[in-house]
């Protein structure tokens, strides 16, 4: 049986959200691994902002460049290359720890983990059963991401930042596995089944926005949400288990997402998670107690992950070939890349209510586009196969 045949077995999907989550290289960890960047390397405060953010703009310049070309390439060939780099490239972070030089580590890194992620998305593409596909893709990128982030205070206090990236180099390698799962090329009966390969309008143009303030409004506040539990007094053990919990319950969210399909229709899902990530924001960095702080980092995380499966059902169903899920999943790490980026150029000395209001005013943008593109999504699709219909869900 070749790849293509078991495109829709366990363990295919098993594959592909083990590379979807090595992938994701430091960004799950960032908020902790930036405190010990600050702690053990001794980098400036706004030093963390920039490498994060350049890490994620290059994962999502090579992630949407490699997306075009998914119809063309050797998918398999790809991913194995870019696994590659992304193992020497984390190895490479073990010894050179200066700014600039861990920048452009980061950057190698970001670059070939953006690569996977495109081929990622356009296999999952492939599989019949789209919405079940995103949402435990999610489920497991959510849980890698507790276990590293629940573990990591311990394994920065035993073996310091090295410790970080040669566990990321080891889990590279390993992913690498999973390479021979992924077909080799986007198949004729698809291309043809497809039809023509359309260019993208306003719709898939919007919707690729939301992708962008989604992740931009999170990652602003993300990147500091260590920074702001140690001002109210907890300690690092203390918000490693909060933020591990908080992944937890993104996990939940993608869950319900998937188990609820269009019960809600495609609207509703968006309103809730833009409104209730707008407000939970602004409470997290106005409150200034842990149970605050436990709930709005919880909440956040649940109602991003719970928004995320629909909107890249959406890409899916708009273009099969995997070109706007892929381009979507760039357009994140846009947004990844630049909430870092512009949360540095606004937290001054520890202004993390300015982050906040960043973080709102993307939501808030977010919240208005949505209403736009679901109504054009309705009028401009002809569904031929639901992705996210409770049949399938």
């Amino acid at each position: 049986m070749n790849a293509l045949d078991s495109i829709d077995s366990k363990k295919s999907l098993g594959a592909i959200c083990l590379m979807m989550v090595i992938s994701l290289g430091t960004l799950q960890i960032q908020p902790i691994l930036g405190g010990a960047f600050i702690d053990q390397l001794g980098l400036p405060l706004n030093a963390i902002g920039s490498i994060f953010a350049a890490e994620l703009i290059a994962m999502a310049i090579a992630c949407g460049a490699c997306a075009l070309l998914m119809a063309s390439v050797n998918r398999r060939l790809l991913a194995r290359l870019a696994l590659l780099v992304l193992v020497l490239g984390n190895l490479a972070s073990t010894q050179l720890h200066s700014e600039t030089a861990l920048l452009l580590c980061r950057v190698i890194c970001g670059a070939s983990g953006g690569a996977v992620m495109a081929v990622v998305y356009a296999t999952a593409a492939l599989r019949n059963a789209k919405d079940m596909t995103f949402a435990i893709i999610n489920i497991g990128n959510l849980l890698w991401g507790m276990l590293l982030v629940t573990s990591m205070p311990m394994i920065l206090k035993a073996y310091g930042v090295n410790g970080a990236f040669y566990l990321l180099a080891g889990a590279s390698a390993l992913a690498g596995l999973g390479c021979w799962r992924v077909p080799k090329r986007y198949p004729e009966a698809h291309r043809l089944a497809a039809g023509p390969v359309l260019p993208f309008g306003l719709t898939s143009l919007l919707l690729v926005m939301l992708f962008a303030l989604l992740f931009f409004g999170h990652s602003a506040l993300w990147v500091y949400q260590e920074r702001i539990g140690k001002s109210i007094g907890l300690e690092p053990q203390q918000i490693g288990g909060i933020l591990g919990g908080s992944i937890l319950a993104g996990a939940l969210g993608a869950g319900l997402a998937g188990l609820i399909g269009r019960r809600l229709g495609l609207l509703f899902p968006q309103l809730l998670s833009f409104g209730s990530a707008l407000l939970a924001t602004l409470v997290m960095v106005y409150g200034d107690s842990p149970v605050a702080f436990a709930a709005t980092a919880c909440l956040i995380h649940m109602v991003w992950f719970f928004s995320l499966p629909y909107l890249l059902s959406m890409a899916a169903e708009l273009d099969p070939s995997g070109r706007l899920a892929g381009l979507g999943n760039a357009a994140i790490f846009v947004g990844q890349g630049l909430g870092p980026f512009g949360a540095a150029l606004v937290v001054g000395e520890g202004h993390f209510r300015a982050v906040g209001w960043l973080a709102a005013c993307a939501y808030l943008v977010a919240l208005l586009i949505s209403g736009l593109v679901v109504a054009r999504f309705r009028r401009g699709v002809k569904h031929s196969n639901p992705a996210m219909s409770p049949q399938s869900a």
